[in-house]
Parts: C-alpha cells; structure tokens; sequence
C-alpha cells in the first residue's frame, strides 16, 4: 500500500525542514516515506522507500528527490558513480565530459549537452562540497518517461541513491543541492 504524500509549505529553508524533521521524528518507522515540498521558487517530492526484506530475500532502500524543471529549460545532464565498468568503457574510447572541478571529475561521470552551462552551475564551492558528499548517487536533469511518476513526461531534475537516508540534515543538504541546481531554470510549481 502507497503511503499518501505528505505536503509541507514555507516561506524559507529552515522552516520548511523544521517541518519535516517533526513530522519525520514523529513516525513510528521510515520504511516508506513521501513529503511534497513547497518553497515559494521550487517544489520538489522525496521518496523514501526501504524494504527489510526477509527469509531468504535480500532488502532494498532508496532515496529519491523529484523536482520539476520548465520544459524549455535546455541543458540536460547525468551525474553517476564513478565504477569499473565505465573505466573500462573510457578504455574503450568512451568520453565523459571534463568540468575542470578536479573532486567531480574524479567522483563522477557526467553526461552533459552544455558543459559550460554545468560548470557555471556547480561554480560555488558548496554545491560541489555537496555533490561530493554524495558519491554514489545519480543526479539527472531528463525527461520523465511517459510513465514515470511523480511527473509523467515533464523535465525532472532528479536525485536517487541506493541508501536509505533518513537524517533530515542530509536530506536537507540534498534538498538544497537541487533547489542551487534548478534556480537558473526558474520556479515551476504543481
């Protein structure tokens, strides 16, 4: 059974987490967890997902945030972990794009239609300290696929890692990351 999404509204960063720590410290587990959240120049949706699994199965977790993006927003990117199978695959002459930060380049791939645009994105020290943080996640600004919840179709910028993450400090990094990330693009609400 989906949990229902929970909506949180305000004016700034820190009331908005103030919100969401409460209301995260208030459940009695975090096995499945969905918060819409409203800031007046962005909206973005966290999914947390953790299956315990048992007998014999193996469990999963998931961290996901989904922000929309406005559709004529024209640079894409794809940030993932840096792993043996793409070091051999630039073995084989496939290229990543270079953004000239020595910590990105070397934690991540990154596929990119505007790699200037990407650098002068990621230019403030913080968002790359951030990034960073974060090594095996895979940050993407794409379109949705015509299914793909929450926003079916629409350019997304998109955060997800195979960890359960579930201190609101680090959710709120996270949360920030995006919104630096998305602010050349403008605000687009639901």
């Amino acid at each position: 059974m989906m949990q229902e999404i929970r909506t949180f509204s305000a004016p700034s960063e820190d009331a908005l987490w103030q919100q969401v720590a409460a209301d995260m410290s208030s459940q009695p587990d975090l096995l499945e967890y969905r918060a819409r959240l409203v800031l007046p120049d962005f909206e973005a949706v966290l999914y947390l997902d953790i299956d315990l699994g048992g007998g014999f199965e193996g469990g999963f977790a998931t961290t996901s945030f989904s922000a929309l993006v406005p559709p004529a927003t024209s640079l894409r990117f794809a940030l993932h972990e840096q792993d043996w199978v793409h070091e051999i695959g630039k073995l084989f002459g496939m290229e990543d794009a270079q953004l000239g930060y020595p910590e990105i380049d070397d934690a991540f791939i990154v596929k990119t239609n505007d790699a200037p645009q990407l650098t002068q994105l990621l230019a403030a020290p913080e968002t790359r300290i951030t990034l960073v943080r974060h090594p095996t996640a895979r940050i993407t600004l794409a379109p949705a696929d015509e299914d793909e919840p929450p926003y079916p179709g629409a350019l997304v910028l998109r955060f997800e890692q195979d960890e359960a993450i579930t201190d609101p400090v680090t959710l709120r990094d996270i949360h920030w990351l995006l919104h630096t990330l998305a602010q050349p693009a403008g605000p687009v609400t639901f």
